[in-house]
């Protein structure tokens, strides 16, 4: 009886189980088609969009609460909501010269912008104000970021009550280092630097910050802050060594928007619902809106702008739409060389790297370009992402872009500590010297560290010669200069690494006048994804789900030794 039961409870087991793969499986092709259904409607409904009309006296309303992105993914579904940051500095634009348009109001609370994002706004915002037009900043509690922003407005407004807020600090930065976490779960990470200040990995491999990595990264802070406070002090007018004081003092942390107003850190008071009425804003019409006013004109003369934009991988690898593929930007590139009516190219680069080997065939594409080609640095363009800016004709970083980093590094795990506190043995047969080289269970060898390190200082002096032709910088001077060494862009005019500061819209303005363009349209080359791409998408990730539902869990997961790498060791924004 009890053997016959057992039977039964496995059969009804098995019958569970297969109708809830069955119907998990049905939600996934439900999903997969309402996602293609809502990509349709969504294109079809944008034709159909209310006519926007711009009245007199109207203020463009900017709103950065929402993330701020270099493109537009092209995905039907958006966690969250998005505008891409040439939009902004379009609209900005457009608005400067719009007799109806009186002023810009922006809300700052809450705001979703890099230190990068804030100077390339603030350029425009600054144009915007030489026609003569204001620029309000409404606040209730004033940060280190959102005060980078609000220093570029006209007037700097909070409500006047006790419980608004002022936080002006210097910095302060944690960094996270897992190597004692490492060592008591039993995986070790084998980091095989090329420069003694490429420090990618590190919080693996080390117990606390090295000594060349804390010496760059707070040479880079201490810059950082020098120009907020060399900022503060001249947008505001109070002397550089007060404000410097009064934040390293402390005085400038909690305080109440009051006493802003008294020593000027703010200019008025106004209740958020006061605010139209007391400073004469007659309208407002936000920005979403507003561009869809701009009327695009053809015109005979183009400049290019085409996007690289996040980590640099190589064909084959796992890529979405925030990774550098070489296929698309190939692609992008030659659909700008074929175009007669492209004068020139603008590239935004923004990635902080990534293959080694992708990289370099990225460089020689952008090398057979026969047009020239501006970068336009973002808040990062370091490692991998300098590698391909190097055979650029001319390159723009802001102040705060992190560029340099020109270095390699190789991170290999491995879990021989863990395989033996699990009391699991492996059992292995070989045949040849290295040929275990990718296996993550046993340790690694010194000859097998000699084979990677000398992979890498090859991959090392082709980075550096890369840059030292597109630079035009000597190999014994750019030593000084890599060895993995980050650097701010305005360090990099200093260095050689960079020419020009400035934000997108300066490289563009730069490279049609440097081309004699008197009259000239930008066109974004962007690869769009049509509803065929969009599918096989969607079926790819149906059918690895669905892999995913049939693998046993005990199934194995083989990891391969990673080429050198070109990658930033944090994100410094």
């Amino acid at each position: 009886m009890g053997c016959e039961m057992k039977t039964i409870l496995k059969y009804i087991g098995k019958i569970i189980l297969f109708f809830s793969k069955q119907v998990l499986q049905a939600i996934l092709v439900v999903i997969i088609f309402l996602a293609i259904i809502a990509g349709v409607f969504t294109a079809t409904l944008t034709e159909y969009k209310k006519e926007v009309i711009v009245k007199k006296n109207s203020y463009l309303e900017l709103d950065f609460s929402k993330k701020i992105v270099e493109k537009d993914r092209g995905e039907l579904f958006e966690l969250e909501e998005t505008i891409e940051l040439y939009e902004v500095l379009k609209g900005i634009k457009k608005a400067a010269k719009d007799l109806n348009i009186d002023g810009i109001y922006m809300d700052i609370d809450n705001i979703k912008l890099s230190a990068n994002n804030i100077e390339e706004i603030g350029e425009e915002l600054d144009d915007f104000k030489k026609n003569g037009k204001k620029v309000y900043a409404f606040s209730r509690n004033i940060n280190n970021q959102n005060y980078r922003l609000a220093i570029y407005a006209t007037k700097i407004i909070m409500p006047p009550i006790q419980s608004s807020s002022i936080n002006l600090s210097g910095y302060y930065k944690e960094f996270n280092y897992f190597k004692n976490l490492a060592d008591y779960v039993g995986i070790k990470f084998n980091v095989i630097h090329i420069g003694d200040y490429k420090a990618y990995g590190e919080q693996y491999s080390k117990e606390k910050m090295s000594g060349e990595f804390k010496k760059d990264i707070k040479r880079v802070y201490d810059r950082i802050y020098s120009d907020r406070i060399e900022e503060i002090s001249e947008r505001r007018n109070i002397q550089k060594n007060l404000i410097n004081n009064a934040i390293l003092d402390g005085e400038l942390v909690m305080i109440n928007s009051i006493y802003g107003k008294k020593i000027g850190i703010i200019d008025g008071f106004s209740y958020e619902n006061d605010l139209d009425k007391n400073y004469k804003i007659e309208r407002k019409i936000s920005l979403k809106d507003y561009l869809t006013t701009i009327k695009v004109v053809e015109k005979p003369e183009k400049i290019a702008l085409i996007y690289a934009s996040g980590d640099i991988v190589y064909q084959g690898s796992t890529r979405n739409e925030d990774s550098i593929d070489i296929e698309k930007i190939k692609i992008e590139l030659e659909k700008a060389e074929k175009d007669n009516e492209v004068k020139g190219i603008v590239l935004r680069v923004n990635s902080p790297g990534g293959s080694a080997l992708a990289s370099e065939i990225i460089h020689h594409e952008i090398s057979k370009i026969s047009k020239p080609i501006y970068v336009s640095m973002g808040g990062v363009a370091a490692s991998g992402g300098y590698y391909i800016s190097a055979g650029a004709t001319k390159i723009f970083a802001t102040k705060s872009t992190i560029t340099g980093s020109i270095g390699v590094v190789s991170v290999i795990p491995e879990i021989s500590g863990l395989i033996k506190k699990s009391m699991v043995n492996i059992e292995k047969i070989e045949k040849g010297r290295y040929s275990g080289i990718n296996s993550l269970t046993t340790n690694m060898t010194p000859g097998e560290i000699k084979k990677i390190k000398i992979s890498s200082l090859g991959v090392y002096d082709e980075f550096k010669n890369r840059v030292s032709l597109g630079r035009h910088i000597s190999l014994d001077k750019l030593e000084n200069i890599a060895g993995g060494r980050i650097w701010l862009g305005e360090e990099g005019v200093e260095n050689g690494l960079v020419d020009e500061i400035g934000g997108l819209e300066t490289t563009i303005k730069t490279l049609g006048k440097d081309l004699k363009l008197e009259d000239y349209q930008v066109v974004e080359i962007i690869e769009k994804k049509g509803v065929y791409e969009i599918m096989k998408k969607y079926k790819g990730l149906y059918g690895q789900l669905k892999s995913f539902i049939k693998a046993p869990m005990t199934q194995s997961t083989r990891f391969k030794l990673k080429t050198p790498l070109l990658l930033m060791p944090y994100e410094l924004n």
